[in-house]
């Protein structure tokens, strides 16, 4: 008795028919009745009865149908356990966060790529919170996220520290300003990003501690900021990786970098404490650090 042959036996089961089950398997109907043969012998009982309207079970057949089932399905959870394990030990698992990905991740990523070309290397960009979760429900090996990040499962290292910036109408009074601080925000109608970027959260702690609620509307493209700058609608809040990309394509537009420190755009690299990291993983790891250092 074979995993195949108890496949086929639960196919049949399930189509009540040998022809069908040999098309769902890819086996001639010959194919097919040869291997339940062969099973029932070795069993020494009929384990279907043959009939014009199809095949039904015989009570050898019930008997075996929940066990066949469960020897299945825990061939396979093995076999994909060990073949997840087999991809992890040449692979690895990051997300990024908008801003680092070509500032960091495909340099990075090419790094090693250069040095093991068999390595496996997959990545997505999230917001901050959810790259976070992900490293703590083990969803990625490795995240780079803007901070704070105050969960003590997770490590982290500092990759790189930039600032935040207003972005706003070159007209506005603002504008003229060499810093901004919290403050000048009060009065402004603003587009600041959704409650998974660590920023929005961290504007809204010190907005409350000066006293004030600012109005705003939620927005997490930079490029809609820049064009609601440009016409003079509202203001942004937007790193200033991002905005240094986007500034040339908006005349009207200017940033100006926030004073406070609480403010700066810090960058983590970041994982889940204790973790088992497999050589790609370190090695995309490594590549990160270096490549923050020469930024």
């Amino acid at each position: 008795m074979d995993i195949k042959q108890l496949k086929y036996f639960l196919e049949i089961y399930k189509l009540r028919s040998f022809t069908e089950a040999a098309k769902s398997c890819f086996l001639t109907p010959q194919g097919i009745h040869v291997s339940i043969a062969r099973l029932e012998k070795e069993l020494g009982c009929r384990l279907f009865v043959r009939t014009g309207s199809g095949a039904s079970l015989t009570e050898a057949g019930e008997y075996l149908l929940p066990r066949a089932r469960e020897i299945v399905a825990v061939s396979e959870e093995t076999a994909m356990h060990f073949e997840r394990e087999s991809q992890r030990e040449t692979s690895v698992s990051a997300i990024f966060v908008r801003g680092t990905v070509e500032l960091l991740c495909i340099p990075s990523i090419s790094e090693v790529k250069k040095t093991d070309q068999d390595a496996g290397v997959r990545f997505r960009v999230e917001q901050d919170l959810d790259c976070m979760q992900a490293v703590l429900n083990g969803e990625a090996d490795l995240g780079v996220c803007a901070g704070p990040v105050r969960s003590k499962e997770l490590s982290k290292k500092l990759l790189l520290s930039r600032k935040n910036v207003l972005v706003i109408n070159k007209k506005h009074p603002l504008a003229q300003k060499q810093q901004v601080e919290i403050e000048d925000i009060k009065n402004l109608d603003l587009a600041l990003p959704r409650e998974k970027v660590s920023v929005r959260t961290t504007i809204l702690e010190l907005c409350r501690r000066r006293g004030f609620e600012p109005d705003f509307i939620e927005n997490d493209e930079p490029r809609t900021a820049f064009n609601c700058a440009e016409m003079g609608l509202q203001a942004g809040i937007v790193n200033e990786v991002s905005a240094e990309k986007l500034l040339r394509s908006f005349p009207n537009v200017c940033i100006v970098p926030f004073s406070e420190p609480e403010m700066n755009w810090n960058v983590y690299l970041i994982k889940k404490k204790g973790a088992a990291l497999t050589s790609v993983a370190k090695a995309l790891e490594a590549s990160l650090l270096k490549k923050a250092r020469e930024i």
